[in-house]
C-alpha cells in the first residue's frame, strides 16, 4: 500500500493491519444503475457522504483533485506553468495566473474560517466525504496521480467558492471596473467573457395545469458541454433523500421527495468597483475621508513545478469593512473590488444543505434568509403545489446618487454600503396565479404574461436588468407554458428537449415574397437553388439532427449575415426579431435571393451536395465517438460569447447548442457549449424524475460511461433517475458495500 501522502484512511488501515483490530462505525451501500450513476444508501448522513466521496473518486478523481488545487492556488505546483484547460479556469489562462487569482481572493483562508462556521452535521459530512475519497485512493494507489494533494475537510468549501467566484460573487465588481475602461488582468477578462456565453433554462408548471395534477419543475443549466464540473448521484441517508448534481459534496442542483429547483444566470448586484486616489509617493497609501490610510498587503509565493517560484504582493483596501483587493492600477488610480461574499465562505454550503432538508417552499425561504446563495435566478416547486422564484444574492444597500454600474469614488464614506438587504427585499414571486413561470436568463417582468415583477418596484441594483429583455428561449417557453391546460409528462419531456427556432415563419414569408417578386431569376437559377427554396419553405421550424431542411435553413440564415455591402439599415432589416418588424422591406427582398444562391454555392463547395443534414455536420461526443446533434443556434458572426444567448438578435433553441469547434479534417464540428445538466421532475407518487448529463458519469476514457449519455443527447432522450429504491432494485448493475472506518 502506497501511503506516501497523509491519508487518513490509509493510516487507519495500516494501524488495523498492525493490530488486527478495526472500528467499523457504519456501512454504506453504493448501487450503480445502467448509466453508472451511484445510488448511495446509508442509515445516516456521515457514511452516505463517505460513499459519495468514494464514488466520485472512482469516476472523476483527477478532475476533482485538480479543482481542489485550483481553488487552493496550487495548480502550478502540480502541473507547471501550463494552461488550466480542464481545471476550472478559463482555457486561455495558465496555471500561475489561476493560482494568482485564487490567492488574491484568499479562498483557502476564507474557506478554513468558513468550515468552522458550518453546522456540526455538515462539518461531519464534509469530513467523511474527504475520507471516502482518501479510502478510494488508498485502495487504488496506481490510479492516484503523484500530484494528488493531502486532502482537508475544508477543501469542499474552497471548491464551491472557487468554481463560481469570478463569474458571480466577484464578477459584477470586475464588470463595473471594465465598464469604466479599466484594463483588467487577462484571466479576469476571460472569466467575464465566459460568463456571457452561458444560457440556462428553468420553469415550473402548477398542478392544475397538468394531467397528473402534480407540480413539474425543469432545471437545465447550460455551459461547457461536458458538464464535468458537477457530479450526479442519488442519496438516501436518514431523512435526506436527494437526486443531485453536486459540486464535490455540495448537493447544489437537486430534487428531494419534497422540493425541486433550478438555477439560471441573472441576479442583483452584489459587488462594486471603487476608484481610489493613491499617494503619488507611496502607492500603498490611499485617501479616505480626507485622511491617508495604508493598504493591507499579503505576500504569497507560488511554487511552479519545473520552474522558478513566483512571488506576488497583493494589496487590499477596507472598503465597506471588507478586505477588497486591488485588481488594477491605471492613470495613478487603484481599483478595488468589494464583494459582499468576501468573508461569508461556508454560508453557501450551509444554505444549500438546509434547502436539501426543506419539506416545503416555506422552509426553503427560511434557509435562504442566510443569504449565502451565490447570485442567481432560483425557481422552486414543491410537492404541495407551491412555487417560488427569487432573484437571489447577498445584496448591499447602496446610497443614492451614484452610478453603481461603473467605478464609484473610493475616497469617501459617502459611497459606503449601508447594510445588506434582507431576503424580503429581493425580486421574488410566490405561486403565481398564472400557474407557470420561467426564467431563461430574462428580465423578471417577462417571466410570464402580465408579470407583476416590474422594475419600478425595486432599486435598480436589486432589479439589475433591462425591463422587457427577452430571448428566443423565453419566447418559446412562455408560448408553450401559457397554453398548457392538460400538460402530460411526455409534453414536459418534449419541451425540455425543444429544438424550435422561433420566428421561422416570418423568414419563410419573406423568402416567399422574394421568390414571387422575381420569378425570372428563379427560372434561371440552378436546380439546387429551387430545391433549397422548397426545403426552406416547407421547413417545420424544428432544428432536428436528421433534418436536411433545418440544415438548409441554417446555412441560408448564415449566408444572409455574410452578405457583402450591407449598410446599417439593411443589416438591421435582416436581423431578428423579424416577426416583430413586420417582415423584410421590399427593397431588401433581393438580398434573400442572393443568400439563397450563396447557400447552394457554399453547400456544393463545402460538402459536394445540398443534402447534408444538421447531424451530418454538427456532432456531440468525445474520445473518437460522436453522434449527430440538433438544437443549434442561429447567431450573427462574432456574437457568440457576447451575450448573444440573452437577446432576440440571436435565435437559440431551448437546448441552446450554441458553440462548436471549427471543422475537423472530416468537416465535422463538435459541440462545446449547450445543454448539459438537465433534470425534469414531476411530484406524483411515486416521483417521476429524469436527467441528462453530458457526456457521461465517468471521466475515465476506458469506462463504458465516459460518453454514453452523448448518444441520449443526440436522440433527444432522457434517462430515469430510479429515485425510489424499490424501482432502482430492478435496474442495479453493480453493488459495493463499504465499511466506514474511523480512528
Amino acid at each position: 500500500m502506497n501511503c506516501t501522502r497523509k491519508l487518513l484512511v490509509c493510516t487507519v488501515l495500516l494501524a488495523m493491519a498492525a493490530t488486527g483490530a478495526s472500528t467499523v462505525a457504519a456501512q454504506v451501500t453504493i448501487h450503480r444503475d445502467p448509466w453508472g450513476v451511484p445510488h448511495i444508501i446509508a442509515d445516516t448522513e456521515e457514511p452516505a457522504f463517505y460513499g459519495l466521496g468514494y464514488a466520485q473518486a472512482e469516476d472523476q478523481l483527477e478532475f476533482i483533485l485538480s479543482m481542489f488545487l485550483a481553488g487552493r492556488g496550487e495548480l502550478a505546483a502540480a502541473f507547471g506553468d501550463g494552461t488550466t484547460s480542464g481545471f476550472g479556469g478559463p482555457p486561455t489562462a495558465n496555471a500561475v495566473a489561476t493560482d494568482i487569482q485564487s490567492r488574491m481572493w484568499r479562498h483557502v483562508e476564507e474557506a478554513q474560517a468558513g468550515f468552522e462556521r458550518l453546522g456540526p452535521q455538515l462539518q461531519q459530512n464534509y469530513t467523511h466525504y474527504v475520507a471516502g475519497m482518501e479510502a478510494w485512493m488508498a485502495e487504488h494507489p496506481d490510479d492516484t496521480p503523484d500530484w494528488a494533494p493531502d486532502l482537508e475537510p475544508w477543501d469542499p468549501v474552497v471548491l464551491s467558492r472557487f468554481v463560481l467566484w469570478p463569474g458571480y460573487q466577484a464578477g459584477q465588481g470586475l464588470q463595473d471596473c471594465a465598464r469604466g475602461g479599466v484594463q483588467l488582468a487577462a484571466i479576469d477578462r476571460d472569466g467575464l467573457a465566459r460568463a456571457d456565453q452561458h444560457a440556462s433554462n428553468e420553469w415550473i408548471l402548477a398542478p392544475w395545469r397538468t394531467r397528473a395534477n402534480a407540480m413539474i419543475v425543469l432545471s437545465d443549466p447550460h455551459g461547457g458541454i461536458d458538464g464535468a464540473f458537477t457530479y450526479e448521484s442519488r442519496m438516501h441517508a436518514g431523512d435526506l433523500h436527494a437526486a443531485a448534481y453536486s459540486l464535490g459534496p455540495m448537493l447544489i442542483l437537486t430534487h428531494t421527495r419534497h422540493v425541486a429547483w433550478g438555477m439560471t444566470t441573472g441576479a442583483p448586484d452584489v459587488a462594486d468597483c471603487y476608484e481610489v486616489e493613491v499617494d503619488p509617493a507611496d502607492s500603498l497609501r490611499y485617501r479616505y475621508d480626507g485622511e491617508w490610510h495604508r493598504m493591507e498587503t499579503h505576500d504569497v509565493t507560488i511554487e511552479v513545478r519545473g520552474g522558478d517560484p513566483v512571488t506576488r504582493t497583493f494589496a487590499y483596501t477596507r472598503h465597506n469593512n471588507i478586505l477588497s483587493p486591488v485588481v488594477a492600477r491605471q492613470d495613478g488610480k487603484a481599483y478595488a473590488v468589494s464583494t459582499s461574499y468576501m468573508h461569508t465562505a461556508g454560508d453557501f454550503d450551509q444554505e444549500v444543505y438546509e434547502i436539501n432538508h426543506a419539506t416545503s417552499i416555506a422552509e426553503v425561504k427560511q434557509a435562504m434568509r442566510r443569504l449565502g446563495m451565490f447570485p442567481q435566478n432560483l425557481m422552486f416547486g414543491d410537492r404541495h403545489g407551491d412555487s417560488w422564484y427569487v432573484r437571489a444574492g447577498r445584496t448591499p444597500m447602496r446610497p443614492e446618487g451614484y452610478n453603481w454600474n461603473g467605478p464609484v469614488p473610493g475616497n469617501t464614506s459617502a459611497t459606503a454600503w449601508l447594510g445588506i438587504h434582507p431576503l424580503e427585499d429581493l425580486v421574488q414571486l410566490a405561486t403565481p396565479a398564472a400557474g407557470y413561470m420561467q426564467n431563461n436568463n430574462i428580465a423578471p417582468d417577462v417571466m410570464l404574461e402580465d408579470s407583476p415583477l416590474t422594475a419600478d418596484r425595486y432599486p435598480p441594483y436589486i432589479y439589475n436588468d433591462t425591463p422587457g429583455r427577452r430571448n428566443s428561449r423565453s419566447v418559446r417557453a412562455v408560448d408553450v407554458l401559457s397554453g398548457a391546460w392538460d400538460f402530460t409528462f411526455d409534453d414536459a419531456v418534449e419541451l425540455s428537449l425543444d429544438e424550435m427556432w422561433v420566428g421561422t415563419p416570418a423568414w419563410q414569408d419573406a423568402l416567399r415574397q422574394a421568390l414571387n417578386a422575381d420569378l425570372d431569376r428563379l427560372q434561371a437559377a440552378v436546380p439546387q437553388v429551387r430545391t433549397l427554396a422548397s426545403r426552406i419553405l416547407g421547413f417545420d421550424g424544428h432544428a432536428r439532427q436528421e433534418s436536411r431542411a433545418a440544415h438548409a435553413y441554417l446555412v441560408w440564415r448564415e449566408q444572409i449575415f455574410a452578405l457583402p455591402d450591407l449598410d446599417d439599415a439593411a443589416r438591421a432589416a435582416l436581423t431578428d426579431p423579424l416577426w416583430e418588424k413586420g417582415g423584410v422591406p421590399a427593397e431588401h427582398l433581393p438580398r434573400l435571393l442572393d443568400a439563397l444562391d450563396a447557400t447552394a454555392a457554399f453547400m456544393l463547395d463545402t460538402y459536394g451536395s445540398i443534402d447534408r443534414t444538421l447531424g451530418d455536420v454538427f456532432r456531440i461526443g468525445r474520445g473518437g465517438r460522436t453522434w449527430p446533434l440538433g438544437g443549434l443556434s442561429i447567431m450573427p458572426p462574432g456574437t457568440a460569447g457576447v451575450g448573444c444567448a440573452l437577446e432576440l438578435t440571436c435565435i437559440f433553441t431551448l437546448r441552446a447548442m450554441s458553440t462548436f469547434s471549427p471543422p475537423d479534417s472530416l468537416g465535422l464540428r463538435h459541440a462545446e457549449i449547450g445543454s448539459r445538466l438537465l433534470r425534469l421532475v414531476q411530484f406524483t407518487d411515486p416521483i417521476r424524475s429524469y436527467t441528462l448529463h453530458n457526456f457521461g458519469q465517468s471521466e475515465n476514457p476506458d469506462s463504458p460511461h465516459y460518453v454514453d449519455q452523448a448518444q441520449l443527447t443526440s436522440e433527444r432522450r432522457l434517462k430515469p433517475t430510479y429515485f425510489d429504491t424499490a424501482e432502482l432494485m430492478n435496474h442495479v448493475v453493480s453493488t459495493k458495500v463499504l465499511d466506514v472506518i474511523v480512528p
